[in-house]
This record gives C-alpha cells, sequence and structure tokens, in this order.
C-alpha cells in the first residue's frame, strides 16, 4: 500500500500524468500540421509529392489518440510517455525532412517540441528533446545536403540552396544555438507553472475565506473584487508595470482577509461601534497580515496589505506610517477602499454617488490620502472610465439626519463611520494598547507602556497612576514627567482629589488647583490643569490616572470623556498585569510571612553556590527555629503563632542586606542565605538579628507577649560543605546542638 502510495506522488507518476493530458493537444498540433501542408501543397507547389508526409502525419494523429486509451493503465503511463518523446522528435524531424529540411517552413518546430515537453517533463524533458532534435538536425541536414538521400521541397522556390554549405551551415548553427536555449527555458517552465499555480491556490484559498466573511453582511459581499478593480484602474492610470498592478489587484483581493478572525458583533453591527470594538476592527490589517505570512504567499503581498489604513499624513494605523514611508500599493489600497465603501454604501452611511465619493477623496488629499494617487483616481474619474461597482444588496442607511450629528463626526473622514472624535482617539488608543501591551505581563512594563501611549497619542507629559493596595491606600507605582521622583506615595482612600475619586469612581476635571487648598495639595506642580479618572472594570476600583498641564485650563470636557471611555479597559489591562504578579509571587513567597518560601530558597541557594565557586567568593547559610511555639498557640491562640511567625518573618527581612535572601523553610523554621560572607561575619550578623528579635513584642486583641525564643545554625561554603545538601546538613547539626543546650 506504501509503494502505491509512493509511485502515485513520484515524479515519475506526474510526468505520466502530465504526457496523457498533452495527448490531444499534440494531436490537434499535428492535424493542424497537416491541413496547412496540404493547402500548401494544393496552392502554390502542385507537384508536390505530398503522400509520405501525409501518411506519416495521419500516422502520428492515430497514435497520439491510441496512446490516449493506452494510458488508462497506470503500467504504462512511464514507458509509453518516453515513447511518445522519442516518437514526436521523429514525427517533427521527418516532419521537415519531407517539406524542404533547412529550407522548410516547420524547423521552427523542434524549438516548439522543446518547450512543450520541458512543460511537461521539467529539465528531463527539455533535454532529451533537445539532444534528439540536434542529433536529428544534423543527421537529415548532412543526408540532405549531401545528396545521400532525396531532397522534397515544399515551397516552389527560385533557388533551391540545400545543398550550399555557406547557407546550410549558419541555418543550422543558428538553429542549434535556438534549441539550446529552448533546453534551458523548457527546464524552467514546470517551476514557473507550479509557482503560478500555488499563487493563484493560496489567493483562491484566501479569496474563499474573505467571501465567507462579506457574505454575513450583504452590503460588503464582494467589497474586496470591488476595490481590486478600483486599485488596478488607479495602479495603471499612474503608469505602473504590469508585474505592479497585478501586486496591487492581488492585494486588493486579500486585504481583508484577517476579519475573519474578528468577532461575529463586530463584523455585522449595524450601527456605531464601541471604542472596544472600533479597535478589534482596526486590528484586522495585522490579522490579514499574518493570515498571509503564514499562508507562504510572497512577502510583496504582505507589506501593501498591512498599511493600507495608514494615512498619508499621519496617524493611521497599525503602524503609524507617512507620506512615503507607507508602500505605494498600500495608499492605492487606501483610496480604492474608501471608494467602494462610499459608492457602496454602508448601514451607517448611505452610499454616494460617484460625484460627491470623487469629492470626499479630494477632501482627504495630503491628510488621509497620497495627493497622487487621489488626482490619478480623480482623473479616470472625470474621463468616465470609473465605474460604479454596486453590490446586490445596498443597505438602508441608518444614519442621523446631518442637522443632529455633532460636528466632530464631520471632522473624521467618512470610511470610520459614525463616531466621534473622542471615540476615534479613544479606538486608536485602545488598538495600539492592545498591539503593544499584549505580550506584556510585567506589571511595572505595562503601567510605564500606558503612560508612554498616553503622551505619545494625546501629549499627555505629566501623568502618573496610582494602584489600590489591600489596604486600601493608593500607591503611585508609575509616572512620567513631574510626578516621577514621587514614586511610592501614598494617598488614602477619599483624601485630596486622588482619593476622592477612587472613592466616588468618577473623572474629576480641575482647570485651575490654584482655586481651592484641597486641590493644591493633590498637585505635583502647585499650579496648572489637573485630570483624575479612576480606573475601575465592573465597579471594582483598581487605580486613579492623574494627569497634570503647567497651563490653567489645559483640559477640556473633551479629554475627561475620553479618560471615562477609556478607564474601564486601561484596568482590565493592568488587572491583568496585577494578577500576573500576584500568581508569580505566589509561587515565589510564603503566604504568611511575606518572605521566600521553601522552594525558592533552594533555587537562590543552587545559583548562589554556582557564582560563589565561579568567582571564589563565601557564602553562609543559616537556619533558625523557632522554639516553644507551641506554648503560644495553647496561651493564646494560633492567630498568635501565626502573628508571630509574621513578625519574625518581617524583622529578619528588614535587617539584611539586599542581597541577602529570607525564606520560611517549614513550619516553624526560617532559612537565610548570605551571599558573600564568611562565618565569622555571618555569626556576628545573627547574632544583631537574635537582639532585634528578642526585644520585639508581638501584640494581639490588646494582649503583648515577648517573641518566642528561637535557637539557629550556620555553616558556610566552602568550610562546612559544597553542595546545598552539605550545607543544609552542617547547619541543621548546628541547630539542633544549639536546642539541646537550651534545654
Amino acid at each position: 500500500m506504501e509503494s502505491i502510495k509512493t509511485f502515485l506522488t513520484s515524479d515519475q507518476f506526474k510526468l505520466g500524468q502530465a504526457a496523457k493530458a498533452s495527448i490531444v493537444p499534440r494531436g490537434g498540433a499535428f492535424l493542424i500540421g497537416l491541413v496547412a501542408i496540404v493547402l500548401i501543397a494544393r496552392f502554390l507547389n502542385p507537384v508536390y509529392a505530398i503522400a509520405p508526409v501525409a501518411w506519416l502525419l495521419s500516422a502520428a494523429i492515430i497514435l497520439q489518440f491510441g496512446a490516449y486509451f493506452l494510458l488508462r493503465w497506470e503500467r504504462l503511463l512511464i514507458p509509453l510517455s518516453w515513447f511518445l518523446l522519442v516518437t514526436d522528435v521523429l514525427i517533427v524531424a521527418l516532419v521537415i525532412y519531407f517539406t524542404g529540411g533547412v529550407e522548410s517552413i516547420f524547423l521552427w518546430t523542434y524549438l516548439a517540441l522543446i518547450v512543450a515537453w520541458g512543460y511537461i517533463a521539467g529539465l528531463r524533458g527539455s533535454i532529451a528533446v533537445g539532444v534528439l532534435s540536434l542529433v536529428s538536425l544534423w543527421l537529415f541536414v548532412g543526408l540532405d545536403s549531401g545528396g545521400i538521400i532525396g531532397h522534397h521541397q515544399l515551397l516552389p522556390l527560385a533557388e533551391s540552396r540545400y545543398r550550399d554549405f555557406s547557407v546550410v551551415g549558419p541555418v543550422a548553427a543558428i538553429d542549434s544555438v535556438a534549441i539550446l536555449l529552448m533546453i534551458w527555458l523548457g527546464s524552467h517552465l514546470p517551476g514557473i507553472r507550479q509557482r503560478e499555480t500555488l499563487r493563484w491556490g493560496y489567493l483562491s484559498g484566501m479569496k474563499a475565506f474573505v467571501d465567507a466573511v462579506e457574505a454575513k453582511t450583504p452590503h460588503t459581499k464582494g467589497h474586496s473584487e470591488r476595490v481590486a478593480q478600483y486599485a488596478v484602474l488607479i495602479a495603471q492610470e499612474l503608469g505602473l508595470e504590469r508585474k505592479q498592478v497585478e501586486l496591487v489587484r492581488d492585494a486588493g483581493l486579500v486585504h481583508d482577509v484577517g476579519k475573519m478572525l474578528l468577532p461575529e458583533e463586530v463584523l455585522t453591527a449595524r450601527g456605531s461601534l464601541e471604542p472596544v470594538q472600533q479597535a478589534a476592527m482596526m486590528s484586522h490589517p495585522l490579522l490579514s497580515y499574518e493570515v498571509l505570512e503564514r499562508s507562504g504567499l510572497s512577502p510583496e503581498l504582505l507589506l501593501p496589505v498591512r498599511h493600507h489604513h495608514e494615512w498619508y499624513g499621519g496617524g493611521g494605523y497599525p503602524d503609524g506610517l507617512s507620506g512615503q514611508g507607507i508602500p505605494l500599493e498600500s495608499r492605492i489600497l487606501a483610496v480604492a477602499d474608501a471608494f467602494e465603501a462610499m459608492t457602496a454604501g454602508r448601514y451607517y452611511k448611505a452610499r454616494m454617488s460617484i460625484e460627491q465619493a470623487a469629492e470626499e477623496l479630494a477632501k482627504g488629499r495630503g491628510t488621509q490620502f497620497d495627493p497622487v494617487v487621489v488626482d490619478a483616481f480623480l482623473r479616470r474619474i472625470k474621463r468616465g472610465d470609473v465605474p460604479v461597482l454596486v453590490p446586490t444588496a445596498v443597505p438602508a442607511s441608518t444614519e442621523v439626519e446631518a442637522p443632529r450629528v455633532p460636528l466632530a463626526r464631520h471632522q473624521l473622514p467618512w470610511t470610520l463611520g459614525m463616531m466621534t472624535m473622542t471615540q476615534y482617539k479613544a479606538s486608536t488608543i485602545l488598538f495600539r494598547l492592545g498591539q503593544e501591551v499584549r505580550s506584556i505581563l510585567d506589571l511595572g512594563a505595562v503601567l510605564i507602556k500606558v503612560l508612554s501611549l498616553l503622551k505619545e497619542t494625546q501629549g499627555y507629559s505629566n501623568c502618573a497612576i496610582f494602584l489600590k493596595e489591600e489596604t486600601g491606600d493608593l500607591v503611585m507605582q508609575a509616572a512620567i514627567g513631574y510626578r516621577m521622583h514621587q514614586k511610592g506615595a501614598r494617598v488614602a482612600m477619599g483624601e485630596g482629589v486622588i482619593g476622592w475619586v477612587a472613592e466616588c469612581n468618577v473623572v474629576r476635571l480641575i482647570p485651575d488647583v490654584t482655586v481651592d487648598q484641597g486641590y493644591l495639595e493633590s498637585s505635583s506642580l502647585g499650579f496648572g490643569a489637573m485630570l483624575a479618572a479612576p480606573l475601575s472594570t465592573e465597579g471594582k476600583v483598581v487605580g486613579v490616572l492623574v494627569i497634570e498641564h503647567e497651563v490653567p485650563e489645559a483640559f477640556t470636557s473633551d479629554d475627561a470623556r475620553l479618560l471615562e471611555v477609556i478607564g474601564p479597559y486601561l484596568a482590565a489591562v493592568i488587572e491583568v498585569a496585577l494578577l500576573h504578579q500576584q500568581a508569580k509571587t505566589a509561587a515565589i513567597y510564603d503566604s504568611l510571612t511575606g518572605v521566600h518560601n521553601h522552594r525558592y530558597f533552594y533555587e537562590r541557594l543552587e545559583q548562589e553556590l554556582t557564582r560563589s565557586r565561579r568567582h571564589g567568593h563565601p557564602l553562609s547559610v543559616a537556619i533558625i527555629d523557632v522554639d516553644n511555639l507551641k506554648q503560644i498557640n495553647d496561651l493564646y491562640g494560633h492567630l498568635a503563632g501565626d502573628k508571630a511567625l509574621r513578625k519574625m518573618g518581617q524583622i529578619l527581612k528588614e535587617n539584611v542586606r539586599a542581597s541577602d535572601i529570607v525564606a520560611r523553610y517549614g513550619g516553624d523554621e526560617f532559612a537565610i542565605i548570605m551571599p558573600e560572607t564568611e562565618k565569622e561575619d555571618a555569626e556576628k550578623v545573627m547574632a544583631r538579628l537574635m537582639l532585634f528579635l528578642d526585644a520585639s513584642r508581638v501584640k494581639l486583641n490588646g494582649e503583648t507577649f515577648a517573641m518566642p525564643p528561637r535557637s539557629y545554625g550556620l555553616a558556610s561554603f566552602p568550610r562546612d560543605g559544597n553542595t546545598p545538601t552539605e550545607l543544609f546538613a552542617a547547619a541543621d547539626a548546628l541547630l539542633y546542638k544549639a536546642k539541646g543546650k537550651r534545654r
């Protein structure tokens, strides 16, 4: 079974199938040759003996059609294919001989035969036919010129030169060179055919996806096809080369393939999209780019698709390119796409006439569209060369009457639909946020990216994010501008402007902070304007975004509305990063004491030991065991024991170096790793820590009790061991020795 599968996918099987498919065209070619010879002989040379060539070509035709039925048996595919190749060369050679040899009008058929078999069988086919053609050409030329065989002249030439070597030699030489060139060409034809087949296969597959997407809304059915047609007209008007015109056409056919990955509610929405939906819609050029990249299509096709929503004046998406930095093909698609949307109509906008659409394109010259591209398309429109391709189902517009539409909506390009300027800005921010933050999980990096994005898109150069802690306090975690030096600043819930915004969960716009002392206390500048917005999702406040400006009245209600719109989405992004940080913290920290856990202790001990061996530095490890913790649990309850452990972990952590690692090793045991510390120095550290612990007190429910006694053991690398196990065993032995002394 496997051998049959291998044969069916082999080059030999493909050769047989190609030869079988070519039989009818080749038989037809021989028939046309026979008819041509008969007509020439009848009208130009009545004395020509037509019988030999007529019998030859008739036999060739019969052979082709006989082979067609024989090739139904797969075992005959290969031998019969090569047999047909040889007979084809022999038939052509004899036809040339019987029609004048070097003076034959069919001398070029050698070349056609090489190309044909190159297309069928690739390099092997073109070489085989080429070699046989060269041999037969020189053989018959030599025999004919030498008078060894009879000469048959189809054309009644006034002077026959077939025996003049000064004529015969150059003709044969030129034909030989042509045969060699055809061998080279024939060997490349299968590759060209395969690439073209693959290209159209991919395009057809992508187009099928696009058609499926467009079928969801009847008014967009055929959108990509229409965009491709308009794009071709523009490219031709610009005088682009044929290859570039084809590239524009192909890009137009698949530019929206990424929409198949968008949510159903985004594709089928009949009214204006919410900012988050618009942000999803704005991602489709990137989605199209990724789909096409994975499909294996030519890289030349990817960039035109990726950038067809960039604006010539900047501010488009997904990469914010401008001017000549946008590929020409993308600039062409942008105009074609907008024109199609305007003339086909959408649910949020009635379709326009061709004149109205042309006027809208002219308005976008230099801002949304390349002026050169727009002018080229307008020239074609003026000449009447642009057909209006209307979809089968034209949507009934849900557009609001012009007087009721806010002016801000008319400041946007028509293709964005019914959106206010604030919605557009919000969508742009959310789109950029989705693209740039989706792969970032680190909380600090997410916060800085959010602030940087606000600065880049809105010019907010002085802003900060306060996050809410479990205590309820708001702590500044990230800032750009004037508050950068205040990281870690705390604000109580309800305190000042920031605390009030968090407590009330509403945006607060303060045009001038100097009008109220409470405002001044919340401002980092002491003057100017301030804007604070809650970052909340599903009613839960995650934090507060604070934006400031040196100039009073710098912020308007539009800024406040923008933060009101994007606040929940920023909060959702931050909450994901917070959850990631909490999960990361839970993996390495002990939930009761807040110090590192047992697993992290061993991981770091391995790392620090490796570093100490490499650099020849000492390292010390201490184990601390709390004595009589059970007695505290019995006297004051388990909550008291937990609080004692929590207090001990806090004291240990606060009184060692930042490079030291404190961990809870077990139920009532702690461990400390002290890199680059000799045993004598580690003893001093432990003595100091014991003094701090002895002096501390634990308070619970109005009662105060002393920290329970404890013992410790200390071991150092390389004196007491070279591995984590050896060091821990040495420290553990000293610990139990110390506990014995306490008893």
